[in-house]
C-alpha cells in the first residue's frame, strides 16, 4: 500500500474541518524544518453537501480542492475519511468504498465501531480501519473547526477489514497509514482494539455521559412550576452537568452501540439505589443514617479527582 498523497475528507463540520486545519497545519511546519522549502506532501480534496462550507474551507486554506459529493474525485484519492454523523456515514460507506480506487484506503471518525466494521468488511474493494479520535466540543459546524482540536487526544484504532483480508502485510500497513494520519493531526495517543471492545468502553467513557446529560436536561424540562425557578438558581454545576447535551452527534452514535441498553439499565438501577438509600435515611430521626452513603460519595468523588482525564480546552 503506498503512502497517502491525496486525501479525501468526507463532511467538514467540526471534525472533519478541524482535521484538515490540523494536516495543513502540520504540513506547514514539516515545510518550515525542510531544506526543499513548498514541497506539498499532501492534496486534501474537501467534501461537503453545502457550498458555503465547501468556499470557507478552501478560502481559509483547510481544502484544496473543493467538492460536493456527487463531483467529489473519489477514484483518485489514496485515503478517504468518512467525517459523518453516524446515521449518514452508515449510510453512506458502501457507496462511498465503491467510487474509490481498488486497494485505497477508507476509514472514519464513527464513535460506534461495530456497524462500520461490518460495513467495511462486506466489501472486497477497499482497505477499510475503523477509527475514533477522541476529541470534540458543543459548536458544530466549519466555523467551530480548530486545528489544534486533536493535540494530544488519544485515537481508537480497530483491525483493518475489506480488501486486505488474508493479506496481514495490507492489513498492518493500513492500520500504521491510519495512525501516521492522526499523528500528524496531533494525536497523543493510540488504542489499538477490536470494534467490540471499543463500543463497550465507550459506551460507559463517551455515550453514557452524553446521554445522562441530556436525561438531566429533560428533567429540567419537565419539572413543571420549579422550573422557572431551576434555571434561575443553575450555576456552573449544572452548565457543566448538562453541556454534553449540547451535542447531539454522540447521542447519534450512542443510539447505535448495542450495549447502550445494559449500560443506561446499570445507571438506572444505581440511581434507583440512591434514591433508596436517601429516603430510607430520611426517614430515620437521627441524621446519622445518612453517614455510610455520605462517606461512599465522598470515595467516589476521591477516585474521580485522582483518574487521569484529558484538559478542558
Amino acid at each position: 500500500m503506498r503512502e497517502p498523497r491525496r486525501i479525501g475528507i468526507v463532511g467538514l463540520g467540526l471534525i472533519g474541518g478541524s482535521l484538515a486545519l490540523a494536516l495543513r497545519r502540520a504540513e506547514s511546519r514539516a515545510q518550515s524544518r525542510s531544506a526543499r522549502s513548498g514541497r506539498v506532501r499532501f492534496e486534501i480534496v474537501g467534501v461537503d453537501t453545502h457550498e458555503k462550507t465547501l468556499d470557507d474551507a478552501a478560502s481559509s486554506g483547510a481544502i484544496d480542492l473543493p467538492a460536493l459529493p456527487r463531483q467529489a474525485p473519489l477514484e483518485r484519492c489514496d485515503l478517504v475519511v468518512l467525517c459523518l454523523p453516524a446515521p449518514a456515514l452508515l449510510e453512506s460507506l458502501p457507496g462511498i468504498a465503491a467510487r474509490m480506487r481498488p486497494g485505497a484506503l477508507l476509514t472514519d471518525v464513527c464513535g460506534v465501531k461495530e456497524l462500520p466494521a461490518a460495513l467495511g468488511a462486506a466489501q472486497k474493494r477497499v482497505v477499510f480501519v475503523g477509527a475514533h479520535p477522541m476529541a470534540g466540543r458543543e459548536e458544530r459546524g466549519f466555523s467551530a473547526a480548530r486545528a489544534d482540536l486533536f493535540d494530544g487526544a488519544c485515537v481508537a484504532l480497530c483491525p483493518a477489514v475489506g480488501a486486505s483480508e488474508g493479506n496481514q502485510t495490507w492489513a498492518t500497513s493500513a492500520r500504521a497509514a491510519v495512525r501516521a494520519l492522526w499523528s500528524e493531526a496531533g494525536a497523543g495517543r493510540f488504542l489499538e482494539l477490536s470494534a467490540r471492545e471499543h463500543d463497550r468502553a465507550v459506551a460507559y467513557a463517551s455515550h453514557l455521559p452524553a446521554l445522562a446529560a441530556a436525561a438531566l436536561f429533560a428533567a429540567l424540562e419537565g419539572a413543571g412550576a420549579a422550573g422557572p425557578i431551576a434555571r434561575a438558581l443553575a450555576a456552573g454545576g449544572f452548565r457543566d452537568t448538562t453541556r454534553l447535551a449540547a451535542d447531539g452527534t454522540v447521542g447519534q452514535a450512542a443510539v447505535h452501540n448495542r450495549f447502550i441498553p445494559g449500560v443506561l439499565r446499570a445507571l438506572g438501577g444505581e440511581l434507583e439505589k440512591l434514591a433508596g438509600q436517601i429516603e430510607q435515611g430520611q426517614r430515620e430521626p437521627n441524621a446519622a443514617a445518612l453517614e455510610p452513603l455520605a462517606r461512599k460519595l465522598e470515595r467516589l468523588a476521591d477516585r474521580r479527582r485522582a483518574m487521569p482525564l484529558p484538559p478542558r480546552k
